[in-house]
């Protein structure tokens, strides 16, 4: 069975996606993956910390999640957890790179919640332009 990547939430703030499947490798994208439709590329460096992750699996399921070919999390996803990080505390491990997903040994279900801190900009500026602010590009 392939490994599917389905993106949940895409805010200004944070991105949620659910993978899920097995034998396989899934890359969650920092520039376009998490980039909101409200959003654009700001020029800087795309940073998103780790601040949640939920799983569930099959017995004898084994999450991998990686950045920059460095181990983030190695889940038995067994009989399910979650692992959520309390205000001002992230997992910065390799912020400015993709998250790969590896779900190996049976099915299993995963998802992250990444907390974008750079290298976004976002396309709303009511607060500068007010009613003559265009939604579709940034500083207008």
């Amino acid at each position: 069975m392939a490994v599917t990547k389905t993106i949940l939430k895409n805010t200004n703030q944070e991105t949620i996606i659910k993978v899920a499947g097995t034998a396989a490798a899934a890359t969650i994208n920092l520039q376009t993956d998490c980039l909101a439709s409200t959003q654009s590329l700001s020029g800087a460096t795309q940073t998103a910390n780790i601040v949640g992750v939920q799983w569930i699996g099959l017995s004898n399921s084994v999450i991998t999640i990686t950045r920059n070919s460095v181990n983030v999390n190695t889940i038995n996803a067994e009989d399910g957890g979650s692992l959520f990080l309390a205000e001002g505390y992230v997992d910065p491990t390799e912020n400015t790179s993709n998250v790969v997903v590896t779900i190996s040994g049976a099915e299993a279900q995963c998802y992250i919640k990444l907390r974008k801190v750079g290298g976004y900009a976002s396309k709303v500026e009511t607060a500068v332009y007010g009613a003559y602010d265009d939604e579709s590009a940034v500083g207008s």
